[in-house]
């Protein structure tokens, strides 16, 4: 009871603070030029992040498992 609780007060806040965010007219307006740069860094974070949690993974369990410690 106590975990959703505290999941429907996080959604509420989160929706709340986003909601100027989305009713500004930036959204519906032309693109800004921090859009065109921005992407492209999120997205190498997203990929390295994502190969390195594949690496640690291998190491961390999958290579201790077949070695046999």
């Amino acid at each position: 009871m106590k975990l959703l609780r505290i999941s429907i007060i996080s959604i509420t806040a989160l929706l709340i603070a986003a909601a100027p965010a989305g009713a500004s007219p930036l959204v519906i307006g032309e693109a800004m030029p921090w859009h065109y740069w921005i992407a492209p860094v999120l997205f190498l974070s997203f990929l390295g992040i994502a190969a390195l949690l594949g690496v640690s993974y291998y190491f961390k369990v999958v290579r201790l498992k077949t070695r046999g410690r």
